[in-house]
């Protein structure tokens, strides 16, 4: 059972925690929130079809995870959509730093260091990604999001839903390093325990995403 240290706070995360939120999840619900990340993937393919490939599926990928901070899922689509939009509409790629600038005006409901980590990625090449996204949270986000089947996002949900605690998200710790891998390592293995215990074949990311839609369904967040 692993213990965190965090400012001096002690939390417990544990599988049983994890299990315990899986198992009140009907199977309609599993069988709904185990495809959250592929339709996220195929949302990012639709709308680089929209915008005629001009922009990669994995470039709108990284834009998601950018705006992601403390933003609602469907608000987070929309706003990724209309600044990509605005992006091609006015030739952004063909201005200098002042268009840089100008383009974010654009009105997006995350933290404006996250809006300008959006437009760095679409004024970069795609190998830049994840250089620009930055830390475990984003990075990982977005690589489930394109497909990473071993990648697994630790949000503050996500930290609560293993250490059995019901927080807001400005009351979750921040999760250094060693503490992200912990906790992930915590989600894989209760993956391995979940796919032989209930005889599924669920990849971590699923594990994380079921967890994660139930526990703001039971927790109204």
């Amino acid at each position: 059972m692993p213990q965190l240290t965090i400012s001096k706070e002690t939390y417990k995360v544990t599988k049983g925690n994890i299990e315990n939120v899986f198992k009140s999840a009907s199977q309609e619900r599993i069988a709904e929130t185990r495809k959250w990340y592929s339709d996220a993937q195929k949302f990012t393919e639709e709308l680089s079809l929209k915008f005629n490939n001009q922009l990669s599926s994995n470039k709108i990928a990284g834009v998601i995870a950018a705006l992601s901070p403390r933003n609602e899922w469907n608000r987070n689509k929309f706003d990724a959509e209309q600044i990509c939009k605005e992006f091609l509409s006015n030739k952004y790629y063909q201005l200098n730093l002042f268009g840089y600038h100008f383009l974010l005006n654009s009105k997006v409901c995350t933290f404006h260091a996250n809006k300008s980590k959006a437009i760095q990625i679409l004024l970069s090449d795609d190998s830049k990604i994840e250089t620009i996204l930055k830390g475990n949270k984003l990075i990982n986000f977005y690589r489930c999001i394109i497909g990473d089947s071993e990648a697994i996002c630790i949000d503050g949900h996500a930290f609560n839903i293993a250490a059995n605690r019901v927080t807001s998200l400005a009351e979750v710790p921040p999760i250094s390093d060693k503490n992200y891998k912990i906790i992930a390592n915590l989600y894989r293995e209760t993956k391995n325990f979940i796919n032989k215990e209930y005889n599924l074949n669920l990849k971590t990311y699923q594990i994380q995403s079921v967890t994660w839609n139930k526990y703001k369904h039971i927790n109204n967040k």
